[in-house]
């Protein structure tokens, strides 16, 4: 056998790995991390914009629903993954406000991930179910105030943006909730929806389809103006909460090690999709508007509203430990 056999070998393999190495990306199936169950604004909207990226990007795009714990399970996940490309996760201002409320978080939104853009603007709503006897936010508050305690409100779960509405709306009515934690938007809704829970605190796109059929009550939108889904439910402003006044949102972040390049990749893809009037008139029929833009942009709402949540956590003294 010639000496030099080991030398060919080697240099066959480094030129195998340069090969491997240079192959275009995406050369492989995309996943898209949803940290709550199918149904939701969340799940809704990454397949949607899913199956659109997939067709820009030739590669197939794979949903991996992760629901619980608040969505900490499906941003712990999203945390653990490479950062190679083939992982995108979608993140709800419980991705910030994680940091606040939980003490043993095995990610860090500003040290783990990189921004990739916001997908979604959704408004909330404040629901109640048809038993109890309330018809405005104002009976809603009284009725709290003569029950302390008592009345129970569902939300997708712990330390999601519906937590805090409600967390904020006893502070500033000066009265007490009982916070009633799902496992996702879906199932809080079906939960109210079934007398389980009497309360509820959900996005307008969850919510408008009970309300129009009677099983749940509307009370108030969580904006400062009305929601075009709900056109007859007084907003937040209307109903004496101007202060209170935001909406849900949801975007999609990358592992910190995601290469620049790609990022900038999965961004233009992504905004195509939110600019495809189609796909614009399929989300905002259930309540949800898009919002393209840059990595950059997303990234300073991110800051922005931790700033926001950190001084709700100090007003409010949620903690989730």
């Amino acid at each position: 056998m010639p000496r030099f056999f080991p030398f060919a070998v080697i240099a066959l393999v480094l030129c195998c790995a340069t090969a491997l190495h240079a192959q275009p990306y995406p050369s492989k199936p995309i996943r898209i991390i949803v940290p709550f169950p199918p149904g939701g604004a969340a799940d809704v909207t990454a397949r949607v914009l899913g199956e659109h990226m997939a067709k820009g990007l030739g590669q197939p795009i794979l949903i991996e629903n992760r629901p619980g714990a608040g969505a900490v399970i499906g941003y712990e996940a999203g945390a653990r993954a490479p950062g190679d490309g083939y992982t995108m996760l979608v993140v709800f201002p419980s991705f910030v406000i994680n940091a606040f409320v939980r003490s043993n978080l095995q990610y860090q939104p500003f040290r783990d991930f990189k921004a990739v853009g916001q997908t979604i603007s959704v408004p909330m709503a404040i629901s109640i179910h048809p038993s109890l006897p309330v018809k405005s936010m104002q009976d809603l508050i009284a009725l709290a105030r003569s029950r302390p305690g008592e009345l129970g409100y569902g939300t997708p779960g712990a330390g999601t943006t519906h937590h805090f509405v409600g967390e904020m709306l006893g502070v500033a009515a000066g009265v007490k909730f009982n916070h009633v934690p799902y496992s996702g938007g879906a199932p809080s809704v079906t939960a109210a929806a079934g007398g389980h829970v009497p309360m509820l605190i959900s996005n307008v796109s969850e919510i408008a389809p009970f309300a129009k059929m009677g099983k749940l009550r509307a009370l108030v939108v969580t904006t400062a103006e009305r929601a075009e889904t709900l056109p007859d439910v007084p907003s937040y402003r209307e109903a004496g909460f101007p202060q209170l006044a935001m909406s849900n949102w949801a975007g999609i972040v990358v592992p910190a090690a995601t290469p620049q390049a790609v990022i900038t990749r999965l961004n233009s893809e992504m905004v195509s999709g939110l600019r495809n009037a189609q796909i614009q008139d399929k989300l905002k029929v259930q309540g949800m508007f898009t919002t393209p833009g840059a990595p950059e942009q997303f990234d300073a709402l991110l800051k922005s509203e931790s700033t926001r949540y950190a001084k709700a956590v100090q007003d409010s003294g949620i903690k989730l430990d």
